[in-house]
């Protein structure tokens, strides 16, 4: 495996095989070893997929160069191109990336170092995927004949693209659930999935993902208020009744605690959240092995 820049790059069965070894790392098996590093080059803000990332190399035996915008010479004009560079120069064989520009690093493929998207503007963020989908076969195993379903923020989410295409790809039905102005016409059919209304959504999951109201992409107006939002289309602890009894809730977090999703129900009997965080670990761990050829 040479790069993992979206979901699609995956076969099925390569996907598969990425989420069983995941679920098999996160119940106790051991990691295998390789050598150098893993950069991590952040040009956006984030705590999981940014330590996951980390933790996951550190399983390995992998150094960690992290880099973020702040204090780096990207804030000097630096290049990605020339940023990975320079961490493959420093001995990182593999570079995890987050930006705000999506499918930017398809043009930077040739470069002699592994790459790994870890969430491009609204494009896609193919190992939050992986390690959502670990989370539900460990809960449910075979996936084929479940429902995804998938609220709020569709239009600027790389999470519900990724996993979209993921859970499909591995039998799953996906329903997508939001307002017109985040969920316009014909998104939902593009990802291979079907628009619902939000009760009929919830009665019928076996996974419901929340997804987080993304305040600083709201700049054109698409909702009169987060007050408004909640009242509407937030997981309310009321809503979350409607939820089959064995259903399950993730979010991929950070979370606006009582905006999308009531602060009762982050951590409650069904949440999945911190599974979501560990299996994050564990999902990245998988995926370099088998690009790093870890033995």
């Amino acid at each position: 495996m040479r790069h993992l820049l979206a979901i699609r790059d995956l076969g099925t069965e390569e996907l598969q095989s990425l989420v069983t070894r995941a679920i098999a790392l996160r119940d106790g098996a051991a990691p295998l070893r390789a050598e150098g590093a893993i950069a991590t080059v952040f040009y956006e803000n984030s705590t999981r997929t940014r330590l996951s990332f980390q933790e996951a190399g550190a399983l390995l035996g992998l150094r960690c160069l992290s880099i973020v915008t702040e204090g780096s010479s990207i804030q000097k004009g630096e290049s990605m191109e020339d940023t990975l560079r320079t961490v493959a120069a420093l001995g990182a064989r593999a570079a995890a990336v987050r930006s705000p520009w999506a499918l930017r690093l398809q043009d930077l493929a040739g470069l002699p170092i592994h790459l790994v998207n870890a969430g491009d503007g609204w494009a896609q963020h193919p190992t939050q995927a992986i390690a959502d989908l670990a989370v539900a076969q460990r809960e449910f195993g075979d996936l084929r004949g479940r429902t995804l379903l998938i609220v709020g923020d569709i239009l600027h989410s790389r999470v519900a693209r990724s996993n979209a295409e993921a859970f499909s790809a591995l039998g799953a039905r996906v329903l997508l659930s939001g307002p017109p102005t985040l969920l316009p016409p014909g998104l939902a059919e593009g990802l291979g999935a079907e628009e619902v209304g939000l009760e009929e959504g919830l009665r019928q999951a076996d996974v419901c993902m929340v997804l987080r109201l993304q305040r600083e992409r709201q700049e054109r107006g698409y909702l009169p208020s987060t007050a408004e939002y909640r009242r509407f289309w937030g997981l309310t602890v009321a809503r979350a009744a409607l939820l089959l009894d064995h259903a399950v809730i993730l979010h991929p977090g950070p979370q606006n605690r009582d905006v999308e999703i009531d602060g009762e129900l982050v951590a409650c009997a069904r949440s999945r959240i911190a599974d979501q965080v560990s299996c994050g670990v564990y999902g990245r761990a998988a995926l370099l092995e088998a690009m790093l050829d870890a033995r």
